[in-house]
């Protein structure tokens, strides 16, 4: 046997005593046993180093090692609140995480039992609806749930509603009127999205000098933004680029 085998045994040891001397879950032994160097790893950055530090960096790196290998942690945390207390926020929330996973016919489950009663006409909640239809490729139950939306609350404002209508448009043929959409976005939305959509749909259509003009245009901003927006577009910046974007 190898020193560096010994090694991480001896270290397995200490933290599966450190689990029972400090009475923490069992649960820990296990990772630490069958999951060797990544296990030790997340118990040194969840249980130890917390202890020693107590720290914001710690604690997002905690999270980020929990999740990589349990990455329904916060599912099942979600799914527990909710069971021990049926509020309309616990239902949300679960939903939102429900959305992480892809689980998009348990999402729009649970955000329509959040429909009723006082929150029957509630905007947000009507928005992560229509977005869950979306994201399950139910464009036309997005449109309809959007066109509620407004229709019950004539002025509530998001402009991420407002993409996902063109984008619902979009996928129902409907490329004249999320044409129009887009245009409208094009100086509303906070980042490039929406203007790269508009030019990918102009593409579709055969408009190319169009096309390559909000391309551009979406170069031309990501390059005189700071560095930290620049980051946040990296992929609407990509594909502007690889569309031809910037070729003067």
């Amino acid at each position: 046997m190898t020193f560096a085998a010994i090694l991480v045994i001896l270290i397995q040891v200490a933290f599966a005593v450190h689990v029972v001397r400090t009475g923490r879950n069992f649960f820990w032994i296990w990772i630490i046993v069958f999951v060797p160097l990544v296990g030790c790893l997340v118990y040194l950055f969840a249980e130890i180093m917390p202890e020693l530090f107590r720290s914001q960096a710690v604690a997002k790196a905690k999270n980020h090692l929990i999740n990589t290998v349990d990455p329904q942690r916060e599912l099942r945390r979600r799914r527990e609140l909710l069971e021990a207390s049926g509020t309309v926020e616990n239902r949300v929330a679960l939903a939102d995480e429900c959305m992480d996973a892809r689980m998009y016919d348990e999402a729009i489950a649970l955000y329509g039992e959040c429909l009723v009663g006082i929150h029957r006409t509630e905007p947000a909640i009507m928005e992560k609806l229509a977005r869950a239809q979306f994201e399950k490729g139910a464009a036309a139950e997005a449109k309809a749930m959007l066109d509620d939306l407004i229709r019950e609350n004539p002025d509530y404002k998001s402009t991420e509603g407002h993409l996902l209508y063109a984008r619902a448009l979009e996928a129902l043929g409907e490329t004249d009127a999320a044409g129009k959409e887009y245009e409208i976005l094009r100086a509303s939305y906070p980042g490039e999205e929406a203007r790269v959509r508009y030019g990918l749909l102009l593409l579709k259509q055969g408009e190319q000098a169009r096309a390559a003009e909000l391309f551009d245009e979406a170069l031309t901003r990501a390059k005189r933004a700071p560095k930290y927006y620049q980051d946040k577009e990296r992929e609407w910046i990509r594909i502007a680029e690889s569309k031809g974007g910037g070729r003067a």
